[in-house]
């Protein structure tokens, strides 16, 4: 059997434990004030989620779910672009000299946040995974590139 409860108008509310401190006319719909568990999927049609907070917006972007505190899981998905367009044909690999030039003098991987901006703004798993991969990628044609020159020396010998 299921059964319903009606919030009839805007701003009702559904309160489960001490209603002391709770701030009303916020437009929340369901409040779990007590340390209970929710035995089944919690599914919110629209709206926000808060685990620990009220706020969901940072900077220009809005959060559907936001966690104030330390988030554990065994697995997260991410939907993003990919970074394989530095095997591309015509791709321009930047020089080690380049590279080199770049970290000199501003401190960190051209591409990559510094460490200033992420503690100011974060960082985007999907985003920060596929930069880390162009970087591995570039690398990884350097290896190639430096092992050719290698061998070719080996066989001058």
């Amino acid at each position: 059997a299921t059964n319903y409860i009606s919030l009839n108008q805007s701003n009702s509310s559904i309160i489960i434990g001490d209603t002391g401190d709770y701030k009303r006319g916020l437009g929340y719909g369901l409040i779990n004030k007590l340390k209970t568990s929710f035995e089944s999927d919690v599914h919110l049609e629209s709206g926000n989620l808060g685990i620990g907070t009220t706020s969901f917006v940072d900077g220009a972007d809005t959060y559907r779910l936001s966690v104030d505190g330390k988030v554990r899981a065994h697995a997260i998905k991410v939907y993003t672009d990919w970074a394989d367009f530095v095997f591309e044909k015509g791709y321009q690999l930047p020089t080690l000299e380049e590279v080199e030039s770049y970290i000199n003098e501003n401190g960190h991987l051209k591409g990559i946040p510094s460490a200033k901006e992420v503690e100011e703004n974060g960082i985007e798993l999907g985003e920060m995974n596929k930069l880390l991969l162009q970087k591995i990628e570039e690398l990884t044609l350097h290896v190639i590139n430096l092992n050719k020159e290698v061998e070719l020396l080996k066989s001058k010998k």
